[in-house]
């Protein structure tokens, strides 16, 4: 512990994450209070400890470590074959590398460089927290997720920290613990003002302090925690708030449903910027029921897309059948099926198992089911219209549906544009910006709302004058930007 070890190194990489699947960070032997929940447990539709690989694959690390006990097996069945996982996984059994033996954290340290996350398996926490760790972490300090009792995550974790600053930030002066078996912290004297927080499972630690934390320890004492207590003497301990990332531990009671709540608001700051008023204040809050069912049914995001079509081509066939009957059901169907259509998303994001062409047949099966409902429309005015009128719903509807064909065809040409960076750089602000407004009409969903008015008003015919207006003048300006867009290129 001399003062050779306080030295800081910029510009190191955190790429390494070693997973504790059986044991917390600072409760290596693990605890009895709450056996139910560990890296088995499922919470939104996937086991913690898949949730725990894909979120930090996402967040970049790129080899994971993963200490495992009896479990080892079934966690492998678990990814064994799965095309999303891209990190590499290595298998180490906890009967060979015990985590409280000093020695099997010498052999983790001598295996890797910079620095290492290191953490448990049972919580759930997003990827923007463990990038915000990384980048903390790169200035060869040790960092620690932290949140003040009661406000984040389960109040009984081991560790506490305290710090000079604010809770917004700051260098933890002193690290302390509570004892394991009474839950009951550490005698300690806390200088008057400053604050106090407590640490979750979460840390970022150089591996130089990894390694040599075994030659202070003890068979009862986390060689982690002592290499945490080493930090925090040499001053280059970092606390970060896990409050505003989505983290939540999962044991204690009613973890498992905390969590699950904790996914699910989650997304909100993920769809808000593509909702409308109605599906961010409506659809989403009436989808979620529904996403957990599918999430629990095993339904993949294509599955629920294509379930979604299915409702809405009932509901199109409904509106052909003219009566204000028929396009009262027609309508509820078609707002069902914008419900359902929340979901796809929700269960991919939450699964890790967005694709581009899921995205591509979310969108193809959005239009054709407009398509399809402009065409019932028309159809059930036309067969109930006098005969004056007659052919008039059939031109509004054909207007319509070719009008929304082309502007498909035009946003899969702008989505083309989006994917080569260099040419979409080169475009001039003013053209991106317009497409992303178009792009986000493109997502909205709250027409159908209008389709829920004028059927219950018994004035179905009267939408097809709106629609074919609205998607004439879309498809028109979608047409003329691309225009001017091949023009500026070719100059």
């Amino acid at each position: 512990m001399d003062g050779t070890l306080n030295k800081s190194v910029t510009g190191i990489t955190v790429d390494t994450a070693i997973v504790l699947a059986s044991s917390g960070v600072f409760d290596l032997v693990g605890r009895d209070d709450h056996p139910a929940v560990g890296a088995l447990s499922r919470v939104g539709g996937m086991t913690l400890f898949q949730r725990t690989v894909f979120t930090l694959q996402h967040a970049g690390i790129s080899q994971i470590l993963t200490l495992a006990g009896e479990e080892e097996q079934e966690l492998r069945s678990l990814l064994d074959g799965d095309p999303r996982l891209h990190a590499v996984i290595r298998w180490l059994p906890i009967r060979e590398f015990p985590p409280l033996d000093p020695q099997t954290w010498a052999i983790l340290a001598s295996e890797m460089k910079g620095a290492c996350l290191i953490l448990g398996c049972h919580m759930v926490f997003s990827p923007s927290l463990i990038k915000s760790l990384r980048e903390e972490g790169r200035e060869g300090r040790a960092v620690v997720a932290v949140g003040r009792p009661g406000e984040s995550g389960w109040s009984g974790n081991p560790g506490v920290v305290t710090r000079a600053d604010p809770y917004t930030g700051g260098h933890v002066h002193r690290v302390v613990f509570c004892d394991r078996q009474s839950d009951r912290m550490e005698p300690v004297e806390l200088e008057e003002g400053k604050e106090f927080a407590r640490a979750m499972d979460l840390v970022v630690l150089p591996v130089r302090l990894l390694g040599i934390s075994g030659s202070w320890s003890t068979p009862e004492t986390s060689p982690v925690r002592l290499a945490l207590e080493q930090a925090a003497a040499e001053g280059v301990v970092q606390a970060l708030s896990a409050s505003s990332h989505g983290y939540q531990d999962a044991r204690g009671p009613g973890g498992l449903h905390q969590a699950e709540r904790t996914l699910f608001h989650s997304l909100q700051s993920v769809q808000g910027t593509l909702d409308g008023f109605i599906d961010r204040y409506v659809n989403r809050r009436l989808s979620k029921p529904f996403s957990r069912l599918f999430m629990k049914l095993g339904f993949s995001p294509n599955a629920i897309t294509f379930l979604s079509m299915v409702i809405g081509l009932m509901g199109a066939a409904c509106f052909a059948m003219g009566s204000y009957q028929w396009g009262l059901m027609g309508a509820l169907l078609f707002q069902f099926a914008v419900i359902i259509d929340c979901c796809d998303g929700d269960v991919a994001r939450l699964t890790f198992a967005e694709s581009r062409l899921g995205q591509k047949l979310d969108l193809l099966s959005d239009n054709i089911v407009h398509m399809a409902v402009f065409a019932g429309i028309a159809w059930g005015a036309y067969q109930h219209s006098p005969v004056p009128a007659g052919y008039l719903p059939l031109l509004l509807g054909a207007i319509a549906i070719v009008s929304t064909g082309f502007a498909l065809w035009c946003v899969n040409r702008v989505k083309s544009l989006k994917a080569n960076a260099l040419h979409w750089r080169r475009l001039r602000q003013a053209y991106r910006i317009r497409f992303d407004f178009i792009l986000e009409r493109v997502a909205n969903r709250d027409f159908s709302i209008v389709v829920m008015a004028f059927a219950c008003l018994g004035v179905l015919p009267w939408f097809l004058w709106l629609v074919a207006a609205g998607t004439s003048c879309f498809a028109v300006m979608m047409a003329w930007s691309l225009y001017r867009v091949i023009t500026f290129q070719r100059s």
